[in-house]
C-alpha cells in the first residue's frame, strides 16, 4: 500500500508541475498507462516464475528482466543505444509500460519514430503479454515435478 500512495503521490505532483497541453485523449491515457503498466509487469512476474520451474536454480534471470526492467524504465529511453530500446519496445515491450504513452502526454518524440497511435497500444500490449505469460505458465506447470515429500 505504501508503494501505490508514494507513486500515486508523486504522479499526481508531476503532472500537476509540468507543462502539458491537456486534452481528453491525454488525460484518460494516464490511468490506462499506470493500469497497462501493471499487467504487463504482472506478466513479466508470472513469465519469470513459469522459466524458475524449468531452471530450478536461476533466480538471477528473472531479476534481470523483473528488477532490471524497474530500473530501466526510471530512465529516459534517450539515454539508452537504439538497438537496445528496440529490444524493450519490440522484444520484451516494457517501452509500453510508460515511455511510449508518456512521450505522447508530454508531447516529446519517441527515439524509434513510432507512429503516434502507439500511445494508445499499451492495453494491447498488456493483454498479449498476459496472454503469452498464461501460456508460459501452463507449460511450466505440465512439467512440474514434485519430490513428492
Amino acid at each position: 500500500l505504501g508503494r501505490i500512495t508514494q507513486g500515486t503521490v508523486v504522479l499526481v505532483w508531476a503532472l500537476a508541475s509540468v507543462d502539458v497541453d491537456w486534452s481528453v485523449a491525454k488525460v484518460l491515457l494516464v490511468p490506462v498507462m499506470v493500469v497497462s503498466g501493471a499487467v504487463i509487469f504482472c506478466a513479466v512476474f508470472v513469465a519469470g516464475a513459469a522459466f524458475q520451474i524449468f531452471a530450478q536454480d536461476a533466480s538471477e534471470v528473472q531479476n534481470a528482466f523483473t528488477y532490471g526492467g524497474t530500473t530501466l524504465l526510471q530512465y529516459p529511453p534517450t539515454v539508452f543505444g537504439k538497438d537496445f530500446v528496440r529490444g524493450v519496445t519490440f522484444v520484451l515491450p516494457l517501452a509500453f509500460v510508460n515511455w511510449v504513452p508518456a512521450s505522447y502526454v508530454l508531447g516529446r518524440p519517441y527515439p524509434l519514430d513510432l507512429p503516434q497511435w502507439a500511445a494508445f497500444a499499451p492495453p494491447l500490449v498488456a493483454v498479449a503479454c498476459g496472454a503469452l505469460a498464461g501460456l508460459a505458465w501452463r507449460a511450466g506447470l505440465g512439467s512440474y515435478r514434485s519430490t513428492g515429500s
